[in-house]
């Protein structure tokens, strides 16, 4: 079966991280939805011990824990809606390449009971969950071209929700499970977009000559936060099918990856500002970065691609904070031309 795949994610979350502007092609993301309830762990990729694994954090933060090994890509962790399991990106290659040999696998939280979803020519990648925990939507090449679509939760049953000669991508399931918010290049750049669950009803939300990507919902339903490169470097802001627009992020380092903590309260982000050319973790207010932001981890290498695990859940991890959350001031500052990168190996 044939299939085609861009060369390079632009500030994907997989495996091969590639130096290249922010007009690149290709995105990857991590779930797109932070499902209702109290805020549990934050389940991210990282780059910390060689290749890329999957690790936990908490808020405030505690010893980071590794969940996955191996010299292998592991990427864009997933929470289902019940806090139980962990949907992820696998390649057997610690590179992620090639990408056709990427696939869908889930694991419990603790990092047990690894099992396959996907096993199709092609990639699989980008897992999101239905609010319901019965689907996961993801992104596909096995049609020959960057689609969307969902199976079971156990991998069954796939069904093709988008068919554009454009690439469609960053699926992302709203919290009532009414629609589904993705990113497509089908206008010719970067858009978001939402659908009904069977692919009819598409709206374009963004609407920019910029590239706007990842999507990924509030757990009220109401806004819809995404990256953008509107003014010049990777912001994040948020909208919704009103047309809405915010902007949450204003600094002249790239800020990516939010997501949502399940309370609604805060949105945690990847960001290399405070550390030029490292990205860590931090989180800020649901408000944005106004008021300043607190720094989540600390690592050699990239920490991106967070998302927010719902309690109840599995045990509490970890010990008190190894160390103390360090708020980084805001600071508005002119924003200047940078380049993006996307994600298994760092470079």
């Amino acid at each position: 079966m044939p299939f085609r795949r861009p060369a390079m994610r632009w500030l994907g979350a997989g495996c091969t991280i590639l130096v290249l502007s922010t007009l690149g092609a290709g995105t990857a993301r991590p779930a797109g939805l932070a499902f209702p309830g109290r805020n549990g762990l934050i389940a991210f990729q990282s780059f910390r011990d060689g290749s890329s694994q999957i690790y936990t954090e908490t808020v405030p933060p505690s010893p980071v824990k590794r969940l996955t090994k191996g010299a292998h890509c592991f990427a864009v962790p997933a929470w289902s809606p019940d806090g139980r399991r962990i949907a992820f990106e696998y390649n057997p290659s610690p590179t992620g390449t090639p990408a056709w040999k990427s696939d869908i696998y889930v694991m419990n939280a603790n990092g047990t009971n690894v099992r396959r979803l996907t096993q199709q020519v092609g990639f699989d990648g980008d897992p999101a969950w239905s609010p319901d925990g019965r689907k996961i939507a993801f992104e596909s090449t096995r049609s020959g071209n960057s689609e969307i679509w969902v199976m079971n939760a156990d991998g069954s049953r796939p069904v093709q929700l988008t068919k554009d000669a454009a690439w469609d991508g960053d699926p992302a399931w709203s919290p009532g499970g009414a629609r589904i918010a993705f990113t497509s290049m089908r206008t010719g750049n970067k858009e978001i977009f939402l659908m009904n669950p069977d692919g009819s009803g598409l709206l374009d939300i963004s609407n920019n000559p910029a590239q706007d990507f990842d999507p990924t919902w509030s757990p009220s339903g109401e806004w819809v936060a995404f990256v953008s490169d509107r003014d010049k470097n990777l912001e994040i802001y948020q909208t919704n099918d009103h047309f809405l627009l915010r902007r949450l992020t204003n600094n002249p380092d790239v800020d990516a990856f939010p997501a949502y903590s399940p309370d609604g309260s805060l949105i945690a982000f990847s960001t290399d500002r405070g550390d030029r050319n490292n990205r860590d973790l931090h989180y800020m207010s649901k408000e944005g970065d106004s008021s300043g932001v607190t720094e989540l981890t600390q690592a050699p290498g990239w920490d991106q691609a967070p998302d927010w695990q719902p309690v109840p859940a599995s045990p509490a991890s970890g010990p008190a904070p190894a160390r103390p959350a360090r708020n980084i001031p805001h600071h508005r500052l002119p924003t200047s031309d940078l380049r993006a990168a996307t994600a298994c190996v760092q470079r």
